[in-house]
């Protein structure tokens, strides 16, 4: 279930399938694409690649695909960086799994707070670990023509190799950090993708092998931005 309104980006998608069975036709799992405000949002967040525990990524889940579907963690943080709805947070804690119209609501949410998910590899793994340089090669040119069709105001990087990968730059996160709370604002930096002008601004991995607290710290200055 794709849906999204948007000729570009429904040709983007069918392009990602394609790149899937042609390089992984004996991975099971179901590519994950981006979600939410799919044209002008204010801040694409870009994390890195979706893994088996987003129930999207079966075969037999009738849904939207986006991002940390039936998850739970993600959105803790955001919501803990005011940037997610506590009803619907409170919800994702109380299912044991998420429905259709659970994740469809909130895609919804998505949609209507100027958001929009996506990674910068669109292949599903069977663990937590990080892709390769190869399928990071691979996905690249498709992450920034999807940013191109986005068009967001901001691109919020998780983690250096999303950051790095877009902008060509190295940058130590810790100090990036002391100088943000510093200044109680965030910097980023301007590039074009694809003819598209943009402005990349770094973050920690919000969860797991990342720094959830200093993210949701970073989260919180977004509000900050003129």
């Amino acid at each position: 279930m794709i849906g999204t309104n948007n000729p570009s980006l429904e040709a983007l998608w069918n392009e990602i399938y394609e790149i899937n069975k042609l390089n992984f036709p004996d991975n099971e799992l179901m590519p994950i694409f981006g979600g939410g405000q799919s044209f002008r949002p204010k801040f694409m967040f870009v994390f890195i690649n979706p893994n088996f525990r987003n129930i999207s990524s079966s075969k037999d889940w009738e849904g939207p695909r986006f991002p940390f579907v039936g998850t739970k963690n993600i959105w803790r943080t955001f919501s803990k960086a005011e940037m997610f709805e506590s009803k619907l947070l409170d919800e994702i804690h109380d299912s044991k799994k998420w429905s259709v119209d659970l994740a469809n609501r909130v895609l919804s949410f998505l949609r209507d707070n100027n958001l929009y998910f996506t990674n910068i590899v669109k292949w599903t793994c069977h663990d937590a670990s990080l892709p390769d340089s190869k399928k990071i090669e691979l996905f690249l040119p498709i992450l920034k023509k999807e940013i191109s069709i986005i068009r967001p105001e901001y691109v919020v990087a998780f983690g250096s190799i999303p950051f790095e990968h877009l902008t060509g730059s190295k940058i130590k996160l810790s100090e990036y950090y002391e100088t943000a709370i510093k200044n109680n604002n965030v910097s980023y930096i301007e590039v074009y993708i694809n003819n598209f002008k943009t402005k990349v601004i770094p973050c920690y991995f919000p969860i797991g092998r990342g720094d959830p607290k200093k993210t949701v710290d970073i989260l919180k200055l977004l509000k900050n931005l003129q």
